[in-house]
């Protein structure tokens, strides 16, 4: 077998340099990029160039040149600014390749050591923070304040409805939280993209096109398996024309903002919560099926005893300080006993 060339050697030294490989993936630099996709990453560094361009430096034609560049936007390699026809493009970083590597080349990211996912993982939550530092820190100074980042805050199913009912561009995307955390997991298509972003995604040949029923329905459907919706609340007023908005659908136990919410000391910031569970206990039977909805562990049984229907129950107890407002609990009550109120 052939050893590997000082080129090669170089070659992917200056990759990882250049695209921001954590160290702990550096011995798998072979599964984030090819050679080609390494090659033009190095040659475009912090430049942007054209196709044109990128044509004459890789010494590939046109057509070659835009292959390679097809594949390297759908595989977040580079990024891509302008319009048809005037294009430049940069290159993109490791960052943001990760969530396509995890959610959508899951064989290749599951081959790694389980330790080595790990690290990976806590390096992109400290990047995460540290990429988002000034809108964090606006949100410390202020919780009130409209921030544009992504999760902003809970949605109840409603809200997350009504955003997708006004928007022309839908897009859904495998939530990259749970493939990169939790590898070998159901695939979850947990997030969703909607306006500009989702256009621009699926320009970039990446995720899945929604009618505004099918969106609907999927929406739903994560309600269903327990999931919370996260996303701009007061879109309306900031950025009525849904230009940059997605929506994440997501469980605290895997999901990267909340729990970077909560390392931050966050909680019910960000995300943040907007609404209260509130009880009708008259109408409540006790039957439980709230407690296994609720996410955030708000809701369990206390050791008074409560006969229904002939059988003795267990009183639910409900703690509104680990509430979060996502509203799944009211979603699922058969005697709608629990309404979900504004902070």
């Amino acid at each position: 077998m052939m050893g590997v060339t000082s080129q090669e050697v170089s070659l992917k030294e200056d990759f990882v340099r250049v695209f921001g490989v954590p160290p702990a993936m550096e011995p798998y630099v072979d599964l984030v990029a090819d050679a080609d996709e390494m090659e033009l990453v190095v040659a475009l560094d912090d430049r942007a160039m054209t196709l044109e361009e990128v044509a004459e430096v890789m010494r590939l034609s046109q057509p070659e040149a835009a292959e390679l560049l097809r594949k390297a936007l759908r595989r977040e390699i580079v990024n891509q600014q302008g319009t048809a026809g005037a294009s430049t493009y940069s290159r993109a970083d490791f960052y943001l390749r990760l969530d396509i590597l995890s959610s959508y080349e899951t064989p290749a990211w599951s081959s790694l050591p389980p330790w080595r996912r790990r690290a990976v993982s806590e390096w992109q939550i400290a990047e995460w923070i540290q990429r988002w530092a000034p809108e964090l820190e606006r949100i410390i100074r202020d919780p009130d304040d409209y921030v544009r980042m992504k999760n902003r805050d809970i949605l109840l199913l409603d809200e997350a409805i009504e955003l997708v009912e006004a928007a022309e561009y839908i897009c859904a995307l495998r939530c990259p939280c749970i493939t990169t955390l939790l590898p070998g997991s159901p695939v979850v298509e947990g997030s969703v993209r909607l306006g500009e972003r989702a256009r621009l995604t699926l320009e970039r040949g990446q995720g899945r096109s929604l009618s505004t029923e099918e969106a609907k329905s999927h929406l739903i459907a994560l309600d269903r398996a327990g999931l919370v919706h996260t996303g701009p609340r007061f879109w309306r007023q900031h950025d009525p024309q849904l230009e940059w908005v997605s929506h994440g659908n997501c469980h605290p136990s895997y999901s990267f903002p909340m729990r970077a919410g909560l390392r931050l000391g966050l909680a019910k910031q960000y995300p943040r919560a907007h609404h209260v569970g509130r009880f009708d206990w008259d109408a409540c039977t006790h039957c439980g099926l709230c407690i296994g909805r609720c996410p955030f562990g708000a809701l369990s049984r206390d050791h008074t005893p409560y006969r229904t229907h002939g059988v003795l129950q267990k009183h639910i107890r409900f703690d509104p300080d680990h509430c979060w407002g996502c509203g799944l609990c009211a979603n699922t009550c058969p005697e709608e006993a629990i309404t979900m109120e504004g902070l």
